[in-house]
């Protein structure tokens, strides 16, 4: 190897060293993280993260979509937080929810609006003032005093009625501007109205505030029993609900459905014999030759051949007509046939219609049967 080519391979290893050296003085690694939407149950469930935190925590919880006697036996000291729209709730199940509290359960719900608040549930519980009140946001602090780790309570605000209020235990609110949070107790139980459960759900739960927030919520029976997260509440069966609800569409679809049924049926009319099966094919044949004929010239060549037809028969069963022409032919034929002569001789002129031609046709047709 010459020194030109040793100088050109140090050159290239010198440019690769210097590469490599530049690379590793500037690389830096860092760990980046990238917030992903939920999916899974975390995307159905928005209480998902405070059921692991309580499960943490060594408390017994569980996500329910209903509230039937079978998945959530309601036993005393047991809480429920019901995070589906308390309208949902019919009067069987508002019932069973207040009798529970009463003997020592503590329920979290939120009105929502103030229409809510006459639905059976808020009836039952005989707390709510239907009165509406103003939409508000209050600040949550954690107990580190940072503002980072502060989370926003918002919602509209609910009245509660004097005899309830009067009995109010932990609040956030006045008596003048409404609530955003009310504990009061029912019996030997407790009920925690709550604006919204923003600060619970999903990702809130990172802040420190929303932690503190949520375990003070569920301080009445806190350890005492399980709690029960209803995310959501299962609707009626499929085919209650396409009955209730669905009826304009099932209508449709049977006026649809007739109307295809209609289009697509057969059409009935006159009963007709069928021709004997060996000659159907000859029949059509015959008919579609003739519909041919009629169709190329109005029928003339058809009836013209229905002429000569007749004529060739009548001077071979009587010879003596062979010299006969015109009138005297007519008389012949009309005399053979028992025809009147003037519609013999109708016959063998040619048609100006297809009436016409269906006479001419008929008469021609008898005259040739004669014998």
């Amino acid at each position: 190897m010459n020194r030109k080519s040793l100088l050109i391979a140090a050159l290239i290893g010198a440019a690769l060293a210097l590469l490599v050296a530049v690379f590793f003085a500037t690389f830096e690694r860092k760990d980046v993280t990238e917030a992903i939407p939920p999916h899974g149950a975390a995307r159905s469930n928005r209480f998902l993260a405070l059921e692991l935190m309580l499960h943490e925590l060594q408390l017994p919880a569980q996500s329910l979509t209903t509230l039937s006697a079978a998945r959530l036996p309601l036993r005393p000291g047991d809480t429920v937080l019901l995070g589906e729209n308390a309208g949902r709730v019919d009067a069987a199940a508002a019932a069973r929810l207040v009798a529970w509290v009463r003997g020592g359960g503590h329920l979290l719900l939120s009105p929502g609006s103030a229409s809510v608040a006459r639905t059976p549930l808020f009836d039952a519980l005989g707390l709510l003032d239907p009165r509406s009140a103003s939409f508000e946001c209050v600040a949550l602090h954690g107990a580190t005093g940072s503002k980072r780790d502060d989370v926003a309570l918002c919602g509209s605000r609910f009245r509660l009625r004097p005899d309830a209020a009067a009995k109010l235990g932990v609040a956030i609110g006045t008596p003048h501007d409404g609530y955003l949070y009310a504990r009061l107790p029912l019996g030997q139980g407790t009920v925690s109205v709550l604006s919204s459960f923003a600060p619970l759900a999903r990702s809130a739960l990172k802040q420190a505030a929303a932690q503190e927030f949520a375990w003070r919520l569920l301080q009445p029976n806190r350890g005492r029993g399980t709690v029960y997260l209803v995310y959501a509440l299962d609707g009626p069966p499929f085919l209650k609900f396409l009955a209730i609800q669905g009826w304009p569409a099932l209508l449709a679809l049977a006026l649809l459905l007739a109307a295809w049924m209609a289009m697509r049926s057969a059409r009935l009319g006159p009963l007709l014999p069928a021709p004997p099966a060996h000659r159907r094919a000859l029949l059509e044949h015959v008919q579609a030759a003739g519909e041919f004929l009629y169709r190329r010239d109005s029928g003339r060549s058809l009836h013209a051949l229905a002429c000569q037809a007749v004529l060739a028969r009548l001077r071979r069963r009587d010879p003596a007509c062979v010299m006969l022409h015109g009138e005297a032919l007519y008389a012949r034929l009309a005399e053979r046939s028992a025809l009147d002569e003037t519609r013999v001789a109708q016959a063998f002129q040619s048609p100006a219609n297809a009436q016409a031609f269906r006479t001419s046709i008929l008469t021609l047709a008898r005259l040739r049967n004669r014998p």
